[in-house]
């Protein structure tokens, strides 16, 4: 008898015990995932007549970039409020340019407080104001995560529409068919965002036409470019194809007086930068007083630079895809080859 009361209050404890485990299991996960969310705020900045799609550049003290390439992240529009955008960006952001048309009009840097609101009113001079109240009572929209999404279609599509919405559940990212209008970029592409939850797509032509449309494509939760072709067929990459080349070596060669020398790369004039911060990647010394990196093949602006980025070669332009050889006299004097000297 007493060995089987033991027996019941043993499984009796360990039945108590299971919901704790199953709780202790989850809360590393739980945790891991809260860690991998970046904090975000928003800027919001009224910019004046004439100022068409505003961008907003934003970065660190430290040089480290909240966005891949100039001229940054497009702003949204408040609703109802003309000359009103807003934008999100990481909490260390610490300086940020409003921009527009394509790049073309700018501030000058602006300071923002790092992890809060800005508002931010910009003047015909392009001079600019920062203020801790608020522009609007208008309140600010909540943070969504946005990819991008670019589609090479048919030459004949006078029109380029992107319909996405969450598959099983249904739930639409725009209000009407066919969705949202996409913008034509650099080399023939069309460009959109859309929230991360999407997982499925449709590109179509004409406003929509029937007979002008992809089917149902599902994509992850990544920037992404979707080529279709004339009879409809797509393919979908998570990279652009137009740099998906191999990467390429660049040597230089710099003055004794530049300690610890970097490579500061991009691509012109769309701004793409091969690093994430100024002054990019060290070089790594070799033998005979060369030094070198390798850098995406697909770059075709370098600047070689030393001593924390204080000092620095002006934009060098380069062939895309060559091995480079950089002779670097002083600040003002550099010459590119494609051969070694």
């Amino acid at each position: 008898m007493k060995k089987t009361v033991a027996v019941f209050l043993a499984l009796v404890m360990c039945l108590t015990l299971l919901p704790l485990t199953a709780l202790a299991a989850e809360a590393p996960a739980e945790e891991a995932e809260e860690a991998e969310q970046v904090e975000m705020v928003a800027i919001v900045a009224k910019v004046p007549a004439g100022w068409e799609d505003p961008c907003l550049w934003a970065w660190a003290d430290d040089g480290t970039n909240a966005f891949e390439a100039w001229p940054g992240e497009e702003m949204d529009p408040m609703e109802g409020e003309e000359g009103l955008y807003y934008c999100y960006v990481p909490a260390f952001v610490q300086n940020v340019i409003v921009n527009a048309n394509k790049g073309t009009m700018q501030t000058d840097a602006i300071a923002v407080e790092a992890g809060e609101t800005a508002w931010i009113t910009v003047e015909q001079t392009i001079t600019a104001e920062t203020s801790a109240e608020a522009l609007t009572e208008t309140e600010i929209p909540e943070y969504v995560k946005k990819i991008k999404v670019h589609a090479y279609v048919p030459l004949a599509w006078e029109s380029v529409n992107l319909w996405a919405w969450a598959d099983p559940d249904g739930t639409n990212a725009f209000d009407t068919w066919p969705g949202l209008a996409l913008k034509e970029e650099d080399r023939g592409w069309f460009t959109g965002k859309i929230p991360a939850w999407a997982n499925r797509i449709i590109v179509s032509g004409n406003e929509g036409e029937d007979d002008e449309k992809t089917e149902d494509v599902t994509i992850e939760p990544e920037e992404l470019w979707i080529t279709v072709y004339n009879d409809l067929t797509y393919d979908v990459a998570y990279e652009d194809p137009d740099k998906a080349v191999e990467d390429v070596t660049v040597h230089a060669q710099v003055p004794e007086d530049w300690a610890d020398p970097c490579c500061w790369a991009w691509s012109a004039p769309d701004g793409t930068n091969a690093f994430d911060a100024w002054p990019g990647e060290a070089l790594t010394a070799e033998d005979g007083g060369w030094y070198t990196i390798q850098v995406p093949g697909w770059i075709n602006s370098v600047i070689i630079n030393a001593n924390e980025g204080s000092v620095q070669t002006s934009d060098l332009a380069v062939e895309p895809g060559s091995e480079l050889w950089i002779t670097v006299t002083d600040a003002e004097n550099a010459q590119v080859a494609y051969e070694a000297p």
